[in-house]
């Protein structure tokens, strides 16, 4: 009840329709009802009329018989009998789930196997039922008989898991009170509150009744990223857990580490994401570094001794199965060095977009090709960039796609951070031996990263491809990732800011609502050009930030200003945190492009932007157009000059008059507390 009071409170000054936008059109869709069934299944509907795509929503036959082929046998599945023993034979492969596929059952693939089976019933029994029922061709069974059959045998999804109270949840925080800016205050305020929306914790029978749910266990309660992702996310946790420090929710974010850490036990690796179908491909490894944000917040060094087995354990995963030999050719010497690289084992089509791989995959004709294709995408997937021109061999087409040729700079440079990590942990812990091994481990592989990745012409870090033995040099955030993890040595300022040119150089930092994903342009992929996201953003802007050059470190903060105006203003007129945005339109558009419509939530969104306002809380201003949604509608001003401050943008590098924030008050800003600490203690 207290929460939805505090909700109730907080959303109370915007109305359930997207506000008037004072600056043109409405930025997005006035009768949208984002993040609900209706609002899927209408954008579906509409994405159905894009002739660029549409043979991936067809149906008929043609489709269906070739959704009914062959793709198991011989195969590596997303997951079988050994770790998945109860479910694979649903979630992960045979004709049930290419039934659904070739009928279209649901708009979105990954409704299906997101659905548990009902109580009393098996994977192997509703196989053998399904079987009896319909021993014809899979093009033979109808949309009505597949229809009546799931409804018979399972339960809709996002049932498994339980809204949870935040045990740590406060309405006004000492961090929060410490922003300067009003705007800035009251948008931080609405973030805080987003935190109460996205906590779910597992239902009893998760736990109890496990081979019934696609759902991976996990102990503790945990934050969601939204919308159609209905369970926990690897790489999206890292910055879930900065916000949630932003916030002062240091259980929660300890809760959440637990949780990780419980999987790693259990299988040895974190999965993509908390579904048995995720059981062989993971996401960028920010466990360690999770940790490493907790510890720098609390000084819980009983943490850092608990877990330092558990990231060994992970890094071992990263060592043994996704490392790959890259032979240096020199004039002197050819010399052998170890790297990291996405790369699943599984090379069937991905459960949660069976029909859109399968259909992607129609241009090949041998199964072997079909396999290799699946390979790159599930490995694509692993990498969190699902998909993006940085995998293509044209940088057009997804059918070109050749991730297991390459080697990531970004992954690389995670994983550099983890060994500093742990040689700091190891230090931290009164081990000298251990100290020394990884602080040795860390020297080496820091050498070894620049041989490879380092192209001197260039001046910057650059994927690299085992095929051509040659360099990606297209602008790519990833390209700043080595900054972000500070795998390079700090001292050597200048190489920071040669990075930081040729990205500017690329055109990158020249969109008004961000950086964008690349410049490459029309693939239709949401890991690319207009597209911008939060751990993008946020990565190059710390990666900045860090370094010891001031002017970089001033580039950082204008940027960061940049990438929260985007998130506030569209947070202003749609009352939502966004999973990406259009950042070439003016305070940023949804985004586009992918196998799915931009999600509503929004965990890493959230988070990233509470760690922003939070590390530049005593110099944001916020000087752009007013937002009522946040603020509320100031009394007249008295100055003329100020009156035409709705054309300036706070990113600007002139000076310009613009309404001042006082305008608003620290009355208004001592009201908001005092009101929402009444709410709290009255109820």
């Amino acid at each position: 009840m207290r929460e939805f009071l505090f909700l109730l409170f907080i959303v109370s000054p915007v109305s359930g329709k997207p506000q008037k936008d004072p600056r043109g059109p409405n930025i997005i869709d006035e009768t949208a009802d984002f993040g609900t069934p209706e609002h899927d299944n209408r954008v579906h509907t509409e994405l159905t009329e894009l002739p660029a795509i549409r043979s991936v929503f067809q149906t008929g036959p043609e489709i269906a018989r070739l959704i009914g082929s062959d793709y198991f046998n011989g195969s590596v599945l997303p997951c079988d009998n050994e770790t998945a023993p109860g479910q694979w034979m649903v979630y992960c492969s045979g004709r049930l789930l290419q039934a659904v596929m070739a009928v279209k059952l649901y708009p979105d693939s990954k409704t299906f196997v997101d659905q548990p089976m009902k109580v009393n019933r098996t994977g192997e029994s509703i196989m053998e039922h399904f079987e009896k029922r319909f021993p014809k061709p899979i093009e033979e069974i109808s949309k009505k008989e597949v229809a009546e059959f799931v409804d018979e045998f399972f339960d809709k999804e996002g049932n498994e898991l339980d809204v949870c109270e935040l045990p740590d949840w406060k309405p006004i925080t000492e961090k929060l009170a410490q922003i300067k800016d009003d705007t800035y205050l009251a948008f931080a305020q609405r973030l805080h509150f987003i935190w109460i929306q996205l906590c779910r914790q597992m239902k009893p029978e998760v736990k109890e009744d496990p081979s019934r749910f696609s759902l991976i266990y996990v102990p503790y309660q945990f934050i969601l990223p939204g919308g159609r992702f209905r369970e926990f996310y690897y790489w999206d946790a890292y910055w879930i857990v900065k916000g949630l420090i932003a916030s002062e929710l240091y259980s929660t974010a300890r809760m959440m580490i637990l949780n990780f850490a419980h999987i790693i036990e259990t299988y040895g690796f974190i999965p993509n994401g908390g579904r048995v179908y995720y059981l062989r491909r993971s996401q960028p490894p920010f466990f360690a570094p999770m940790v490493y944000e907790y510890y720098l917040a609390t000084q819980d060094t009983q943490l850092v001794m608990d877990m330092i087995p558990v990231i060994e354990k992970e890094y071992i995963f990263w060592s043994q199965r996704r490392s790959v030999n890259i032979t240096l050719e020199t004039q002197e010497f050819n010399e052998t060095v170890r790297m990291f690289q996405y790369h699943t084992e599984a090379d069937t089509p991905r459960p949660e977009s069976f029909r859109e791989d399968v259909l992607s995959a129609e241009p090949f004709t041998t199964k072997s090709k079909k396999r290799s294709f699946f390979k790159d995408i599930g490995s694509a997937a692993e990498s969190g960039w699902d998909f993006s021109s940085r995998w293509f061999k044209d940088h057009k087409n997804l059918t070109t796609i050749e991730t297991t040729n390459i080697v990531p700079v970004d992954l690389n440079a995670f994983l550099c951070y983890n060994m500093n990590i742990m040689q700091f942990f190891y230090q931290l812990a009164g081990n000298p031996l251990k100290h020394m091994e990884w602080s040795s481990r860390l020297a080496n592989f820091r050498q070894d990263f620049t041989k490879v990745f380092y192209v001197p012409v260039r001046k910057g870090w650059y994927d690299y491809n085992l095929r051509t033995g040659s360099h990606n040099t297209d602008f790519f955030p990833s390209n700043a990732a080595p900054l972000f993890a500070q795998c390079y040595d700090p001292l050597n300022s200048q190489l920071a800011v040669d990075v930081y040119n040729q990205m500017e150089n690329s055109g990158a930092f020249s969109m008004s609502g961000g950086i964008p994903t690349s410049m490459h342009k029309e693939t239709n992929q949401q890991w690319d050009y207009p597209n911008g996201w939060s751990p993008l953003n946020h990565m190059i802007i710390e990666g900045l930030r860090k370094s010891l050059n001031p002017t970089l470190q001033q580039k950082a903060f204008v940027l960061a200003q940049k990438w929260l105006e985007t998130n506030m203003q569209t947070f202003n007129v749609s009352n939502a945190m966004w999973e990406k945005y259009n950042v070439q339109e003016p305070q940023g558009k949804l985004a586009t492009g992918g196998e799915y419509e931009v999600q509503a939530g929004f965990g890493w969104t959230n988070g990233a932007a509470l760690d922003l306002i939070m590390t530049y809380s005593d110099r944001l201003e916020y000087k752009g157009p007013l937002l009522e949604g946040l603020v509320g509608t100031p009394p007249p001003h008295k100055s003329s000059s100020s009156s035409s401050s709705s054309s300036s943008s706070s990113t600007s590098e002139s000076s310009s008059t613009v309404i001042p924030s006082s305008t608003t008050g620290s009355s208004s800003k001592l009201l908001a507390i005092i009101t929402v600490t009444i709410f709290y203690f009255l109820f």
